[in-house]
């Protein structure tokens, strides 16, 4: 079992278009709630405005539960509810919902074919052992504790923790191993429980460790650093079999955006040109220096620049076509469909409020 505890310090403020929302915590780590490829979200968000319209998020379920205030959520036109301090409601995020009146909600989201479940305990001053209360067939469990008032202390595995107001603790639980822990103090503890299997080849990059830089990975460079041109892929065929991943893609665009590569081969000839000029040098010299030259920067000086900007080790984040994860695969799919000019166009008249909130 791994914890984590969330201080005020580690959360993320952000505006939606009916108030305001609170990130808590977010599940993987590296994923982004604007590009939808968590697997579960806890925010705390307030309504500011007596009717707000919330985002829709098609690919999760919710539960929310008021903190303050009062609220009537209507989903779809088709159903309501009423909502008191400490009342919850699970809907689908696909659905149109509506909600009246102004409140700080608390909220849990989940991928579909995840279970999320919202429920409160109150400390006492003797503990009280948790468990599980929900029933499931996915492996994989979750217990978020977020102290609402007062305080807590979680003790497990032969350790003590406090949480106190405003704080949120993470319990993750391997497949069959046996969640239990206890919980005492004074206050409101909401409590969520989340059941998932292992999705995360599904909707996030996979977490490639950094490590020294090698030899192999300098080799691996030089096949980089040559093969960043127009028809290189009708030379060397590997490159038809092969992507590179989100990491390596935006490492090579940083050093082929400036022309970094280029400008160094450029100006060693001109230096070189220069130099054999003044020397007087024959043509067969002028003509070998410039190709030693030319060759120095293929298999050192170009190699050398790439590795300095390259994730290590450089091969893990080459893939074989075939062997993609299915986040992979989208993720190929939307470069092999963008269209840059357009892109950065819509980045200048993009609306930055509308899809950051509820």
């Amino acid at each position: 079992m791994e914890y984590r505890l969330y201080k005020e310090e580690d959360y993320k403020l952000s505006k939606w278009m009916g108030g305001t929302t609170k990130e808590l915590a977010l599940f993987p780590e590296g994923s982004s709630y604007l590009e939808r490829n968590f697997m579960w979200r806890l925010s705390s968000a307030t309504i500011d405005k007596e009717e707000s319209d919330f985002t829709k998020l098609p690919d999760y379920d919710r539960v929310l539960m008021v903190l303050e205030g009062e609220v009537v959520l209507s989903y779809e036109g088709e159903r309501v509810a009423r909502l008191k301090a400490l009342e919850q409601d699970r809907f689908d995020g696909a659905s149109k919902t509506k909600s009246f009146g102004k409140i700080t909600d608390f909220n849990l989201m989940v991928r579909k074919g995840m279970e999320g479940y919202l429920d409160l305990i109150w400390p006492e001053q003797e503990k009280q052992v948790c468990t599980s209360t929900e029933e499931t067939e996915l492996k994989l469990v979750t217990h978020t504790l977020y102290c609402k008032e007062g305080y807590s202390v979680v003790s497990f595995g032969g350790d003590s923790h406090m949480i106190s107001a405003g704080q949120l603790m993470v319990l993750e639980y391997e497949a069959d191993e046996k969640v239990e822990y206890s919980i005492m103090g004074e206050g409101v503890v909401i409590r969520g429980q989340i059941f998932y299997n292992d999705m995360k080849s599904e909707i996030a990059p996979e977490v490639i460790p950094e490590e020294k830089a090698t030899f192999e990975d300098f080799k691996t460079c030089i096949f980089l650093a040559n093969t960043q041109f127009r028809w290189a892929k009708y030379i060397f065929k590997s490159i038809k079999t092969t992507w590179y991943d989100e990491a390596l893609s935006s490492a090579i665009a940083r050093v082929e955006k400036v022309y970094l590569t280029t400008a160094v081969m450029v100006l060693g000839i001109v230096g070189i040109g220069v130099a054999l000029a003044l020397a007087e040098t024959g043509t067969a010299v002028s003509v070998a220096s410039l190709l030693a030259w030319i060759l120095a920067d293929c298999l050192l000086i170009s190699p050398a620049i790439y590795m300095a900007f390259m994730p290590k080790p450089v091969k893990k984040h080459i893939k074989d076509l075939d062997k993609l994860t299915p986040y992979e695969q989208r993720v190929r799919e939307a470069q092999l469909g963008e269209n840059k000019s357009t892109e950065k166009v819509l980045k200048k008249y993009k609306n930055s409020g509308r899809n950051l909130g509820q």
